[in-house]
């Protein structure tokens, strides 16, 4: 009995086992798939004509065309933009032209300037005009091109990261847009330094009353500096100091401290205490004078010239000492006020 009435509790739970139906699923709706609406394009940047190149200034030979960056009006003005622009630096705290005014012919009227971080460069801030005419460049002459000392100055004076400063300039469309105008291509830590050079080979400056007076011009000098420039050439000036230029762009020894100069760049003995000469345009405006900064006057800067520089083993052979009266002294500095002269930017541009 027990075991049929096992089996009939058995019998009834398959049963109503099998009365249960079966639960349904439903098929899941496949919701459709919307595309996300593309993002509009930029805004087209519609840049105005770049600024015209200027014209050599009276007095000046042509600049020679640099085969691997051809200079163009888009370059040159963008470069004299980057040239003004905070945002070049490493912090966004300084730009080229702090170091290079144009009412103290793009010097900075220091003996040494500071760098991004405050730390103080070893050498006097020389000017920056007429670059394009040198054909090397810092005070010991260690770099070979224009957009070499572009870069270096770049990622030195500015401490900038290249690449870092690139990406962000990028970020300001107009920016972005005229280094496709310039380079065809955005902002790199290449084309950077390119523009610079391009700018700083049309950054010159002549037309001064001396230039004027080579040019017949009638009265463009003044008697004194008239008399000035044939004691200028009596004494041996125009040795090292060669027009149109007034440089040589040679390296001297002339006694001035104890700085290795030129040995820097070749690791010669030899070259120990040896500077670039410097140009004498706008002399008149570019003190302090010499690469540490100590002549404070023009007045200094002559009478150290006129005594055949300061006694030492490694002396150039060029100085000789020079007996200057007063009134040649005087004469003297008249010639070398008439080498002021005009630039071919004499303004601050708009950045974007």
């Amino acid at each position: 009995m027990r075991s049929l009435s096992l089996l009939l509790v058995l019998t009834l739970v398959a049963c109503k086992t099998a009365e249960t139906p079966a639960p349904v699923t439903k098929p899941v709706e496949e919701k459709p798939v919307v595309a996300a609406p593309p993002e509009p394009p930029a805004p087209k940047i519609e840049l105005p004509p770049a600024r015209e190149l200027p014209k050599t200034p009276v007095g000046l030979p042509e600049v020679a065309a640099s085969t691997d960056n051809p200079t163009t009006a888009e370059k040159a003005e963008l470069g004299w933009k980057l040239f003004y622009d905070k945002r070049l630096s490493k912090d966004g705290t300084m730009a080229c032209a702090q170091c290079h005014l144009i009412p103290l012919a793009y010097t900075s009227g220091a003996a040494v300037d500071a760098k991004v971080g405050g730390g103080l460069n070893k050498r006097n801030t020389p000017t920056v005009l007429n670059l394009g005419h040198h054909t090397t460049w810092y005070w010991d002459g260690r770099m070979p091109t224009l957009e070499a000392v572009s870069n270096a100055a770049w990622k030195g004076q500015l401490g900038a990261d290249p690449a870092v400063v690139a990406k962000a300039l990028n970020e300001v469309p107009v920016y972005k847009a005229s280094f496709e105008r310039a380079f065809g291509e955005p902002a790199t830590a290449d084309n950077v330094p390119r523009a610079f050079a391009a700018f700083f080979r049309t950054l010159n400056n002549g037309n001064s009353p001396w230039d004027r007076a080579q040019a017949q011009e009638k009265d463009a000098m003044s008697k004194e500096a008239t008399e000035g420039f044939k004691v200028f050439t009596a004494k041996g000036c125009a040795t090292c100091h060669v027009p149109p230029l007034f440089t040589h762009g040679d390296f001297e020894n002339v006694g001035i401290g104890d700085d290795p100069g030129r040995k820097d760049a070749t690791r010669d003995d030899a070259d120990f205490g040896k500077f670039k000469t410097p140009s004498l345009r706008n002399v008149a405006l570019t003190g302090p004078y010499f690469h540490d900064g100590s002549g404070k006057t023009l007045e200094e800067a002559i009478a150290l010239m006129a005594k055949g520089g300061n006694p030492n083993p490694k002396l150039s052979p060029r100085l000789k000492p020079q007996k200057l009266s007063a009134k040649e002294a005087k004469a003297l500095k008249a010639f070398l006020e008439a080498l002021t002269g005009e630039s071919t930017y004499t303004t601050d541009p708009s950045l974007p």
